[in-house]
């Protein structure tokens, strides 16, 4: 009995069997698939009775949802629903409702009656085994009654549109309609049925094959442990082959499905495709298990593995590591020993030494004499005064680097007594020096390049003025060819394009240099907001965005009326050029505490990839793209005026969410 249990022949039988099996489980399912794919609709879900089935409830909550349809497409952004358009929708949808031949309904909606079958109420309808009637009634005395467990669509979220709604639904599905259903709900059950008798059945007798295939792979008659040809494929390989194999034939099965489900695909083909695959998948993954089982038993799993030999490899890594560290911490002790000789620390610990044994010795000489108690107060008393003398070296170290690091970078520690201590102030003192002069020429390039803006842009103002002036008249001269006539449209827009730019760069150009004269009054900043919001009304109308306002009133602070008039249109015309269309844009005024704050946030028509703190810089634009108007100057102006007058201004982002913020405090 064992030589036939371990013989050749006996397991190359039995993994032919193995694959016979699967293929005959590969072949149940996809027939069983492929009959069912057939029919018009699958509606067998495992239920124990017909009536039970789940496919009828799309068809007794039809009339029901076009009610409750009808409520959510007419309500409107506080969620009041007009009932002209509910009852016009209600009569739209249930004139086109796709499931009118398989169902008769009865809808009673406050006093409109809708039927498919004449019914003047629901008594008239026709019953039959599956149906639903849902009655809502203001006075909250609801009526539900379903044919089945799984309910209708819950008529009382009418309730959020109109509390006062009186409506009564009766939906049944017809007779002839459920006996087809009947039909192929027991048709698709027996197919799925016997299916899963024959499926259990053959995995039952593969899984039994595969038990013993495991049990005798690797050992011959005799009980020696014998590696085939494949056994020496590193482990990892295999693994990840069958992976790749068991893989690509799922991948297969799904798009022969899609091809036999919608681009008519031959079932047979596809059926024989399946099958094949499943005999390849099958013979490889039993190929991989067996030859893992007899690396196992033949205890060549380590040798035969590329993540074991890795782990052998990390492991004398690690150790060849901690005998690196060791010897790093030797080294680490040699170096502090050698630092301990270093002055400073030689005085120290040179001082601790000798106080402590003189301490010692004197404490001695105090048992006969109070003579060694009064000499080890005044050492005391001198150790103190030198240990007091470097506490104030490091003192004065400490801080001339606060005062550095604070930005008085022309500050000097003075000279010390220590002459390691000197060294460490002389190097702070390096580095202020090194700073001041680093942001000297900082404060310089900056101070030329805002000379240099404002000058140019100065200097622009003229030769623009004329080409706007010469662009106007010749406008005036008629009988101009049309060509010309349309140059001379481009030159004025692009002129007071290059105007508006100019007069930008010159305003913001003056604030930054500090040559702008700042006006500060008391203001009513909400005030502000709402006249601004009226000089862009005509261009808000157009803009295809919502404006939602919120502006306090008496919102008073002290600025200047005319910069932060400025400010606000800024920022108004920014949410206008970059906001998604069909979004809203909410303005608002409000007070906090002693604090008044004004807040504009959109949702931005791009993706905002810009750091926030540098989109208030000069010619610095969100758009990368450039595609949209913008000369880069709008936030940095806003910046600018609103520091000016002693605000402060954030810009926020979130996502897609730009939120640009003025504080001020309340006056």
């Amino acid at each position: 009995m064992k030589r036939f249990l371990y013989s050749t022949y006996t397991k190359f039988i039995a993994s032919v069997l193995f694959v016979v099996f699967v293929f005959g489980i590969a072949t149940i399912v996809t027939d069983t698939v492929i009959e069912i794919s057939k029919e018009d609709e699958y509606i067998y879900n495992f239920e124990n009775e017909f009536l039970d089935s789940r496919s009828f409830q799309h068809l007794i909550s039809a009339p029901g949802s076009v009610v409750l349809n009808a409520y959510y497409a007419s309500a409107n952004e506080e969620g009041e629903a007009d009932i002209t358009k509910v009852e016009k929708y209600i009569e739209n949808a249930l004139s086109d409702l796709y499931c009118n031949d398989r169902i008769n309904y009865y809808i009673k909606w406050n006093d409109k009656t809708f039927s498919n079958c004449g019914a003047e109420n629901a008594e008239e309808v026709p019953s039959t085994k599956i149906y639903s009637h849902e009655k809502i009634t203001p006075d909250g005395k609801d009526f539900y009654e379903y044919s089945q467990k799984y309910g209708g669509f819950y008529l009382e979220e009418l309730k959020q549109f109109d509390e006062a709604v009186e409506i009564e639904v009766y939906t049944a599905v017809k007779e002839e309609h459920i006996n087809e259903r009947n039909i192929m709900w027991t048709r698709q059950k027996d197919m799925v049925e016997e299916a899963f008798t024959g499926s259990v059945t053959l995995l039952l007798l593969a899984v039994i094959i595969l038990i013993y295939l495991i049990a005798v792979c690797g050992k011959n008659k005799k009980g020696e442990c014998k590696r085939s040809r494949i056994d020496h494929i590193w482990i990892e390989v295999s693994v990840a082959f069958g992976i790749g194999v068991c893989f690509l034939t799922g991948l297969i099965y799904v798009m022969l499905a899609e091809a036999v489900m919608y681009s008519g695909f031959s079932h047979s083909v596809a059926g024989t495709i399946a099958c094949l695959l499943a005999v390849c998948a099958s013979s490889v993954f039993l190929s991989v298990l067996l030859s893992i089982t007899r690396n196992i038993k033949c205890k060549s799993i380590i040798s035969s593995s590329i993540i074991a030999k890795l782990v052998v490899f990390v492991w004398h890594l690690l150790i060849e590591l901690i005998r690196k560290m060791t010897k790093t911490i030797v080294r680490l002790k040699n170096t502090t020993v050698k630092l301990l000789s270093k002055k400073t620390s030689v005085i120290l610990i040179g001082m601790l030494f000798v106080y402590t044994s003189l301490v010692g010795i004197f404490g001695m000489m105090t048992m006969e004499t109070p003579f060694g108690l009064i000499l080890g107060f005044l050492l005391f008393l001198a150790a103190a005064f030198v240990v007091g003398l470097r506490a104030m070296d490091i003192d004065e170290i400490k801080k001339g680097a606060h005062k550095i690091r604070e930005g008085e970078t022309a500050y000097k520690i003075p000279a010390l007594k220590s002459d390691d201590m000197k060294l460490l102030a002389e190097d702070i003192n390096s580095i202020g020096n090194g700073l001041e002069k680093s942001v000297s020429e900082k404060m310089k390039a900056e101070r030329m390049k805002t000379e240099l803006i404002t000058n140019v842009s100065h200097d622009l103002k003229t030769p623009v003025t004329s080409i706007i002036s010469y662009t106007e008249l010749l406008s005036k001269i008629e009988k101009l060819p049309e060509e010309a006539k349309d140059y001379i449209s481009v030159i004025a827009g692009k002129s007071e394009r290059l105007k508006n730019l100019t007069e930008d760069l010159f305003d913001i150009s003056k604030v930054q240099s500090g040559n702008d004269t700042v006006n500060l009054e008391r203001l009513d900043i909400g005030l502000l907001v709402n006249q601004a919001l009226g000089e862009y009304d005509n261009d808000i109308a157009t803009s295809g965005l919502n404006f939602c306002v919120n502006v306090e009133k008496e919102l008073f602070v002290k600025a200047d009326g005319r910069k932060m008039s400025r400010v606000i249109g800024n920022l108004l015309s920014n949410a206008l050029k970059y906001s998604m269309k069909n979004t809203r844009v909410f303005v608002l005024a409000m007070k906090n505490e002693n604090e008044v704050f004004v807040e504009i946030k959109n949702i931005s028509s791009y993706e905002m990839k810009f750091d926030p703190d540098e989109i208030t810089d000069r010619f610095v634009r969100g758009d990368e793209s450039r595609t949209q108007e913008g000369s880069g100057l709008g936030l940095a102006i806003a910046k600018s005026y609103t520091e000016a007058c002693g605000g402060k201004f954030e810009i926020v982002t979130d996502g897609d969410l730009f939120k640009a913020i003025i504080k001020f405090k309340s006056v």
